[in-house]
């Protein structure tokens, strides 16, 4: 059996890792000689088929596969995605970003938090406020998006998706603009204001504006107690597990995007709307090459 100098000097930060070193005691001979080789060979191995792998540790393919569902892997091939992604654990994918850290435990650091927050956003986004929201822009009178900075990012893409299904919109951004505009919005007119914290000053006045004039105000934010949800007469929220730190400042707009990726899709359910998108379809498709 090919020796292993000292098992516990290999990190178990390392998914892979962390399994062979978790179920080495209960593993065959055969096995642990798979083990031992993955561990001397890293860097071979994700090169290997299973029938190299089985003839560089003297067994069989079918010890192979069974050493890898040992490990709870479907087989070799996801093994060697593991070993070649030198995918981390979850423990660690969990833990803040580090300056120590390398480029790659960022990258899995940050999807496996891009991951969390799309998942807790399933959970937080409520359906009938998302339907509600539908009815309300399908029957606005003129529909105004308030965004500053990621927020506005957020707007202007809203505004984008809704003119696809022919829906037209306005996005505004600035103290001024935002109060002159939402001075404009009455019965009838729906003003939608974006922001993770749901603190944004600017946002706050014209939402304020907004309702005095007794429009409807919908919002998008990350904390549903926050000043702007407390204004909102729908309100729709995101994950609120997003670090409030700049590496991090995406995942709050992948979320709102999400929203408004799903408020879309409730507006094309619409048999009205079904009708307006043909017209909508024609020009996207005359705007590209043949």
């Amino acid at each position: 059996m090919e020796e292993l100098k000292n098992i516990d000097e290999f990190s178990d930060d390392i998914e892979y890792i962390g399994r062979i070193k978790k179920q080495y005691a209960s593993l065959s001979k055969a096995q642990k000689r798979i083990a031992n080789y993955i561990l001397n060979h890293r860097e071979a191995v994700v090169h290997y088929s299973i029938t190299t792998m089985a003839q560089k540790t003297g067994t069989v393919p079918s010890t192979v596969t069974r050493f890898c569902q040992a490990l709870s892997y479907k087989g070799f091939s996801e093994l060697k995605v593991y070993i070649e992604k030198n995918l981390i654990s979850p423990s660690v994918a969990d833990a803040p970003i580090q300056k120590s850290d390398t480029i790659q435990t960022v990258i899995q650091k940050l999807m496996n938090s891009s991951q969390n927050a799309v998942s807790d956003t399933l959970r937080t986004l409520d359906a009938r406020s998302l339907v509600k929201a539908a009815d309300a822009v399908m029957d606005a009178k003129n529909l105004v998006l308030f965004g500053q900075s990621s927020g506005y990012v957020s707007a202007l893409y809203a505004k984008q998706l809704l003119l696809r299904i022919n829906i037209l919109s306005q996005t505004v951004k600035g103290n001024l603009d935002m109060n002159l505009t939402a001075s404009t919005l009455t019965k009838g007119d729906v003003a939608i204001g974006i922001g993770y914290s749901g603190e944004i000053k600017s946002v706050i006045e014209a939402l304020n504006i907004v309702k005095h004039n007794h429009g409807t105000t919908i919002v998008i934010t990350a904390k549903p107690n926050s000043t702007m949800a407390k204004l909102a007469d729908i309100c729709l929220t995101y994950s609120y597990d997003i670090p409030d730190d700049l590496q991090y400042l995406h995942l709050a707009s992948m979320c709102e995007l999400a929203i408004i990726g799903a408020l879309q899709a409730e507006l094309i359910r619409r048999p009205v709307q079904l009708e307006k998108i043909e017209a909508c379809k024609k020009a996207v498709l005359a705007s590209r090459l043949k």
